[in-house]
């Protein structure tokens, strides 16, 4: 498989694992749209005479929740692992709501924070530290209030096609986030 598609479909995986959670008795289900928008490609186009994705290029995830269900809800969260292979821009992450929290995972969803920590040696000492943003997995939003009904709520955030594994001859693993 081609460098071009195999970046595809780690995207392909990545928009159909993204999730909408909200309270369980609602009575319709909620409507969650997720796209990706490759930036670089856009912004390069005329130069590329192409729109495929590429490693270096940055993509726009956008993560639109319209809450269907005829009434408000409330524990609205969106949710979005990162595939293998596509690294989180730093300070990109933004909501429609202020009163949508971004909350980040290194650890393959177990856990979220605002900001995600790890425990280091450095000089035979353990030491605390924040987990650099290129290793997160996941990225979620929890909206605190309530949903109006047929209010959207939009989240998104920026992340890089990283290079393949030096000897690969890949660009994407078809496997999404399985193993992170």
């Amino acid at each position: 498989m081609n460098r071009t598609l195999s970046i595809l479909a780690a995207l392909v995986l990545a928009l159909g694992s993204a999730t909408a959670q909200a309270q369980r008795a609602a009575a319709q289900p909620q409507a969650l749209v997720v796209t990706a928008e490759n930036r670089t490609a856009a912004a390069d186009a005329a130069r590329r005479n192409d729109r495929a994705a590429r490693p270096g290029d940055v993509m726009r995830y956008r993560l639109t929740f319209t809450n269907v269900a005829g009434r408000p809800i409330r524990g609205v969260t969106l949710a979005n692992p990162l595939p293998a292979g596509i690294r989180m821009v730093a300070g990109t992450a933004r909501a429609s709501r202020e009163d949508a929290r971004a909350e980040y995972s290194a650890d393959g969803g177990r856990t979220f924070s605002a900001q995600p920590m790890e425990d280091v040696v450095v000089d035979g000492r353990t030491v605390r530290r924040p987990v650099p943003v290129e290793r997160y997995t996941h990225v979620r939003w929890t909206v605190d209030g309530s949903v109006a009904a047929g209010a959207t709520v939009v989240a998104e955030y920026d992340a890089r096609i990283g290079a393949p594994p030096a000897g690969s001859g890949t660009a994407g693993s078809a496997a999404g986030n399985s193993g992170r």
